[in-house]
């Protein structure tokens, strides 16, 4: 697909994650499209707009620089976009960084001994690199 057409539908999707939109982690099994949330771990409430669009990649922003705090203590192991309403965009598979996540999660100063990519409950959340495209 042409790169403009491919911005203009990331434009749309942009104009769509309205204030209060977010990307949220969670653990267990990724359900089916739109499917219920096993237990989610942590949201990255994102910036208005949501981000920006370059060469037929849209790159999230999260609202606030300081990260936003985790929920639950857990590996995510697939991620959701979805509305200030919790209305389902779309999900992804998720991993630590060596893993075959469409999104990877990278924790600064692990314990010794943890999985990669676990989250804890009260740290601190913050969205990274997230390229949508």
């Amino acid at each position: 697909m042409n790169v403009l057409a491919i911005n203009a539908m990331l434009q749309g999707l942009v104009g769509l994650l309205a204030e209060g939109a977010r990307f949220a982690v969670c653990d267990g099994v990724k359900p089916a499209p739109g499917g219920a949330v096993t237990t989610r771990l942590a949201a990255a409430v994102l910036a208005v707009p949501a981000g920006g669009i370059d060469a037929g990649q849209l790159t999230l922003v999260q609202a606030d620089a300081e990260g936003d705090m985790a929920d639950a203590t857990g590996v995510p192991t697939w991620g959701r976009l979805e509305l200030a309403d919790g209305t389902w965009v779309e999900d992804f598979t998720v991993s630590g960084v060596s893993g075959s996540g469409q999104v990877k999660v990278e924790v600064i100063d692990p314990p010794p001994g943890d999985p990669e990519g676990k989250i804890y409950a009260g740290g601190r959340f913050f969205l990274g690199s997230v390229i949508l495209g």
